[in-house]
């Protein structure tokens, strides 16, 4: 139920869409403007997205061992999965139960077998339960178990981790199991793979909102013009791309060995495939070695996006030709396409534009830009 304050935002939001954001791409609009650049469209984003879907944590290489944790940063809330002693992986809200601070450092480490407040010392078990509390025992009423950390929804998805802050949230297995069966059908090498890099070493920060870069993701109607050496990798006549209910998949595997970006042996693997999960986690395979990235595009404020991700291989070692590429190339074209965007969508003299999509859905086309408009519409206002 909402309050009437919500309600009353709400309704002024709902006026913004001038235009509508039909259940037909083709004679669909956009977002509005407003819905990227209204401060109070992104404090909605936070409690009725963020923190009520999956967020992607790290791969299970992060946790080998007893005491391995990774923090994550979900918009205002920092939480941690970590190892137990007795190997079952759990999540909890990264503060402390006595002042409220932040109790294991941004990344990934070991903490041995306690993890120790840097504020009062305050020591907590790898299950969350409080272990001590210096000079506690002055309280009468004082008990333990009254201080647990808080815990949140962990589960362990394609090989990686992932939580929830809705503690009634549907499981991701049964949310997005289709997902999962398409990615080990096409990445049958995913279950054999090693961290190129280290943990956060891949992060970019746009000057754009996270709708934003997700946009420019889950579209291919740029590609001709923006990234030439990408089209001439892909065979863009042959560019599919497909929706499903909370993901989406762009395939080609019609691809030219003679490019600009960078060469690539055509017995190695030869197809280029990019899932995107709602609302912001990426799974991207280009043709080389047998190499896999994962990425989250995590929104840090109102405009402005970290793009994190690691690359995992068979080998363990990127493809220098193929990370040059993408590092030096296609993601500078992205971010320049993103922060002029986020630029423009505060201009005056814009508000939706048209969706650019065709009935037989080929990669060229806005659909997937659409579908992933339609679940923002959705989770945000529900059927109003």
């Amino acid at each position: 139920m909402l309050d009437e304050h919500s309600a009353g935002v709400d309704s002024q939001l709902l006026q913004s869409f001038r235009k509508p954001l039909t259940e037909i791409a083709e004679e669909s609009f956009t977002l509005p403007s407003k819905l990227y650049t209204d401060p109070e469209i992104y404090e909605l984003e936070k409690e009725r997205i963020f923190y009520r879907s999956w967020q992607l944590v790290g791969h299970l290489s992060c946790f080998k061992e007893a005491g391995d944790y990774a923090t994550v940063r979900i918009c205002d809330q920092n939480v941690f999965a970590i190892k137990g002693q007795d190997g079952i992986l759990r999540g909890f809200y990264n503060v402390c139960q006595h002042r409220a601070h932040e109790l294991l450092p941004d990344g990934t480490g070991n903490i041995s077998s306690v993890i120790v407040c840097p504020y009062h010392a305050w020591s907590f078990e790898t299950n969350g339960r409080l272990r001590g509390a210096p000079r506690s025992g002055g309280r009468a009423d004082f008990r333990r178990e009254d201080y647990s950390l808080k815990e949140v929804r962990t589960e362990v998805f394609l090989d990686c981790v992932f939580v929830n802050l809705d503690p009634n949230a549907d499981s991701l297995s049964s949310l997005a199991g289709d997902l999962e069966e398409d990615v080990r059908e096409r990445v049958p090498f995913l279950g054999n793979v090693a961290p190129t890099g280290t943990y956060g070493e891949g992060q970019i920060e746009i000057n754009a909102g996270w709708k934003v870069v997700v946009d420019n993701y889950v579209e291919c109607y740029h590609c001709d013009h923006a990234h030439p050496a990408f089209s001439e990798i892909h065979c863009m006549d042959n560019y599919r791309h497909d929706t499903f209910g909370l993901w989406a998949r762009q395939l080609c595997d019609d691809l030219r060995i003679q490019n600009s970006a960078y060469a690539f042996d055509p017995k190695e693997h030869c197809e280029s495939a990019f899932w995107f999960l709602w609302p912001n986690t990426t799974l991207n395979v280009m043709p080389g070695p047998e190499e896999i990235n994962i990425s989250a595009i995590r929104p840090s404020g109102r405009d402005t996006t970290l793009f994190t991700g690691i690359s995992y291989s068979v080998s363990g070692e990127s493809d220098q030709g193929r990370d040059d590429y993408v590092s030096n190339t296609l993601m500078p074209e992205d971010v320049a396409l993103c922060e002029s965007v986020q630029r423009g969508l505060k201009s005056k003299g814009y508000s939706q534009g048209p969706v650019i999509a065709e009935p037989q859905r080929t990669g060229r086309g806005e659909h997937a830009l659409h579908h992933f408009h339609r679940l923002v519409k959705d989770a945000l206002f529900g059927d109003a």
